[in-house]
């Protein structure tokens, strides 16, 4: 899809250069104005459903490339990867690898060592493979299924003219004008059983099982005021409904998820996926929404045990709620099942070394901090102690500096360092460290206040003993 969708720049702008070189090349061979010729199992097809689709080439298991780097998308109705390779030979291992399984090649092929392009035909069914540099030394892999259903096949209004009729695009020129032929397409497009399915701009989506059409109408360049039609198809990956009066719809098979708006209740929005998944055997594996982060999930499983998850806001904003929808198969719950199996050893060996520093550091933190004995000097008077990690005293005036000196060297004795120290014989402070243990020494001597001496600690119990 071309839209305000999210989709890969790259993937957008390469399968934008598939359908050029698709188109040009048909035009070349003299399929322009006349169009492809229908073969007989394209006279009344179905849309395929996306189950359909994979019975005949499942994407999401095609081979790649030796020295693929992990795929952009990796779907069932399409896949994408950059490998480190030429143009010609990236391109023909795809080629090589859809001939074998029964393909046959359509003539609109193109193969230059700037870029290659083909589709290939089964059971009724068209698939486009691509090869393109990507300017950094590797080379982007693309094929995308275009379903069963050809441009050619949908309703055109009356009197429109072929310009261009190819595999997976299909261009008229109206004499109406561009409103009119937009109604008109519309109509058709409804009345043939096809749901709208999101737009922007001239574009407009509709999807009919797993083909989604993509049906642009816009003044025709060059043309003298007429409109030009474009259709083009692509099988998607997931066929996911959406309620009748949604609105800003989008839908990206990239990542197999569809949202939008919608003035009904959280409640309504439930009941129609409820009834409408039920048609196609989907049940909900509970009978509630769950709360998950804030937001309120439901899981639908259907008999193939692929899944689809319903994602409703919690405390949804007055007005418009937000709805969204995500599809895995099976095989991508199988493979995550296994990824989480393979590295649960791994994760529980981490969270169990995490446990264990976290107890080490708790056991550290709550340990009893360390005794520091500190031998009073002599004279030394009314010892008050304060928490374990404060000492003071006081001793006669005049005597303060030599006490701190007395301290000083006992501290020094015992194995601290000594980070700062001033003396005076009025006032003094000292600091020592010693692994995570702090000191500090203090004192004041005027001759008029009471001389008093402080002794402090971090990270240890100070324990006086007297000389």
């Amino acid at each position: 899809m071309k839209s305000k969708t999210v989709w890969n720049p790259l993937v957008s702008h390469c399968r934008r250069e598939v359908l050029l070189h698709l188109t040009l090349g048909c035009a070349l061979l003299g399929l322009s104005a006349c169009g492809a010729k229908k073969s007989a199992d394209e006279s009344s097809q179905t849309p395929a459903t996306a189950e359909q689709a994979a019975r005949t080439l499942d994407l999401s298991t095609f081979p790649l490339m030796d020295g693929a780097k992990p795929p952009g998308q990796h779907r069932v109705a399409s896949l994408s990867y950059l490998v480190p390779s030429q143009v010609k030979p990236a391109f023909e291992f795809q080629r090589k690898k859809l001939l074998g399984d029964g393909w046959k090649e359509l003539p609109n092929t193109s193969v230059t060592d700037q870029s290659a392009s083909a589709t290939f035909q089964r059971n009724g069914f068209v698939v486009s493979a691509s090869a393109f540099p990507n300017g950094q030394g590797d080379v982007i892999i693309m094929l995308q299924n275009h379903g069963n259903i050809r441009p050619g096949q949908l309703p055109t209004p009356p009197g429109v003219k072929p310009e261009y009729v190819g595999d997976s695009t299909a261009m008229y020129i109206s004499e109406g004008t561009v409103p009119a032929t937009a109604a008109a397409c519309r109509q058709l497009l409804l009345a043939h059983g096809w749901v709208p399915y999101g737009e922007a701009g001239d574009s407009i989506w509709y999807k009919q099982n797993g083909i989604l059409v993509t049906a642009t109408v816009s003044s025709a360049p060059a043309q003298g005021g007429k409109t030009a039609i474009t259709y083009t198809t692509e099988q998607i990956s997931a066929d996911i409904p959406a309620p009748p009066d949604a609105t800003d719809l989008r839908y990206t098979d990239q990542n197999q998820e569809l949202n939008f708006a919608t003035l009904a209740s959280k409640d309504a929005v439930v009941d129609f996926y409820r009834k409408t998944l039920a048609a196609a055997k989907w049940e909900a594996t509970l009978d509630h929404l769950v709360e998950i982060d804030s937001h309120d999930e439901m899981i639908f499983r259907n008999p193939g045990k692929d899944m689809l998850t319903l994602v409703l806001p919690t405390r949804a904003s007055p007005g418009k709620l937000r709805a969204f929808l995500r599809f895995q198969s099976a095989a991508e719950i199988a493979e995550l099942d296994r990824q989480i199996r393979e590295q649960a050893p791994a994760l529980r060996a981490a969270a169990e070394a995490k446990e264990k520093a976290k107890a080490a550091r708790l056991a550290e933190a709550n340990k009893p901090p360390p005794k520091i004995p500190v031998a009073l000097p002599a004279g030394a008077q009314s010892v008050k102690t304060s928490g374990g990690n404060e000492i003071k005293f006081s001793v006669s005036h005049g005597q303060a500096k030599a006490a701190a000196e007395t301290l000083r060297k006992q501290f020094l004795d015992a194995g601290w360092k000594e980070d700062m120290a001033t003396l005076d014989a009025m006032a003094g402070a000292l600091s020592f460290s010693r692994t995570r243990q702090s000191l500090t020494i203090s004192y004041t001597d005027t001759g008029v206040m009471p001389t008093e001496v402080t002794i402090s600690s971090m990270r240890g119990d100070l324990e006086p003993q007297k000389q």
